[in-house]
């Protein structure tokens, strides 16, 4: 090949080099460093405490006038700060003291009329109402919050969780930003009863309700006492003392309406007693009231009870009759 053939091709070479390597730079100048979406930020969305689901119920906002047909629910509201939402409760509802409310009637028997004059957001209860007094509510605008009666420490903390809730929503905490402001409050509240069980020595233990009834290992009265001891009434549901198998307790734990007699007149009940062990009375309400104060029934259990041993009691009147009860058939919760 001759020497101009040579310098011509080199220069066609370089020419074409040049051209691609011209045509390469700028599509790498025109491909983005970055991919830029339009629209706004694309991080995650801002979380906002409503809408919640609360007991079952999608709460769009935070309940600012509510009715409460549980003495439970009224006692935790109040507990919680918010009792200025409260515009009705139910007959029962005797705590706090001077609670100067619109009596609404009773989960049994609610006075619709009244509660849908009141014009809550919601009504808080914990038995279900019926469905026809559901339905009527809900035609006007009043959701009904049905929380669940524990029969154990995890169910008492929801509990405190699901009544906050419809007042906080998922709003989180400064502290922890993955636990809502609620669910720690309902934590809180078991801690709380866990600390007043530690303030007693251990023990075993059997408790008798107001019908003489022994509570079993799947109650809330187990489940509360159990933090601090253990139930020697291994059975279900409430039983009668001549059914109970069992070593001898360190306390015999009964209701504090029940009188010393209806007690030790009992042989079964008596047996245990003489074989050692110790009466300790305490107030039903702290387990038929789940709420701040049943850590209280813990107090019940450092002294020896105060029984005044008589067998009736007398009216102003000068009549006499027995202390009227509060508790179901068997011995358990009610409103």
């Amino acid at each position: 090949m001759n020497k101009f053939l040579k310098i011509s091709l080199l220069t066609i070479i370089g020419g074409i080099q040049l051209l691609t390597g011209c045509d390469r730079e700028e599509q790498e100048s025109s491909t983005p460093s970055e991919i830029v979406v339009s629209g706004g930020d694309i991080s995650m969305p801002e979380r906002t405490p409503f809408p919640v689901n609360c007991c079952g119920v999608r709460l769009e906002k935070a309940v600012e006038r509510a009715v409460s047909l549980s003495p439970a629910a009224t006692e935790i509201i109040c507990e919680l700060g918010f009792k200025n939402t409260l515009v009705g409760v139910s007959s029962y509802c005797d705590y706090p003291e001077g609670l100067s409310l619109e009596k609404v009637g009773s989960t049994e028997n609610p006075d619709l009329d009244k509660i849908i004059a009141l014009e809550p957001d919601a009504v808080f209860t914990l038995s279900a109402l019926s469905e026809r007094e559901t339905y009527a509510l809900s035609q006007e605008g009043i959701a009904v919050l049905t929380a669940t009666v524990p029969t154990n420490i995890e169910e008492y903390s929801t509990l405190y969780t699901d009544i906050s809730s419809a007042f906080y929503g998922r709003e989180f905490t400064d502290s922890q930003k993955d636990v809502t402001k609620a669910v720690q409050i309902g934590r809180d509240a078991r801690s709380s009863l866990e600390k007043a069980a530690k303030s007693v020595e251990p023990y075993t233990f059997l408790y008798v309700t107001e019908k003489l009834m022994v509570a079993g290992m799947d109650g809330f009265e187990s489940a509360v006492l159990g933090l601090g001891g253990e139930n020697m009434c291994t059975q279900s549901g409430y039983v009668p003392p001549e059914e109970l198998e069992c070593a001898t307790p360190t306390f015999i734990i009964a209701d504090n309406s029940l009188y010393e007699y209806e007690i030790t007149d009992n042989q079964y009940l008596n047996g245990y007693l003489s074989d050692g062990a110790e009466l300790r009375l305490v107030d039903s309400r702290c387990f038929e009231r789940p709420t701040s104060r049943t850590a209280e029934v813990f107090a019940g259990l450092t002294n020896a009870p105060e029984i005044s041993g008589t067998t009736e009691e007398t009216s102003e009147t000068g009549e006499t009759g027995e202390v009227p009860g509060n508790m179901g058939e068997n011995g358990g919760y009610v409103e």
